[in-house]
């Protein structure tokens, strides 16, 4: 089996496969609701002025703004086609790289 493929945030196109990438938090949206339970917009200014959507639906992962963060996730179309996104899942996984508190 081979390793998810590494790609930037700007070359997320809704493929809906699990994927590699890194980026940091620039900021949390308030979704009131609790599924999915967190919403954030990634940043990577390596790349430009380029900003992607992530959804957490893992109780296990909370992202904090202005932290870097590798994940493993899915390359995401919301359904209506509305927003291409980060989705992290069951299987998805976030390790931080970078916290501006250390």
């Amino acid at each position: 089996m081979s390793s998810p493929p590494f790609i930037h945030i700007d070359e997320f196109d809704g493929a809906d496969r699990f994927v590699t990438t890194k980026a940091f938090v620039n900021y949390t949206i308030d979704l009131r609701s609790h599924e999915p339970h967190q919403k954030v917009m990634l940043g990577d200014s390596e790349r430009g002025d380029v900003q992607r959507p992530c959804v957490v639906f893992n109780d296990d992962i909370t992202l904090e703004e202005g932290c870097g963060y590798r994940f493993g996730g899915f390359d995401n179309q919301w359904d209506d086609g509305e927003e291409i996104q980060l989705k992290l899942h069951k299987k998805s996984w976030a390790n931080k790289f970078y916290d501006p508190d250390d």
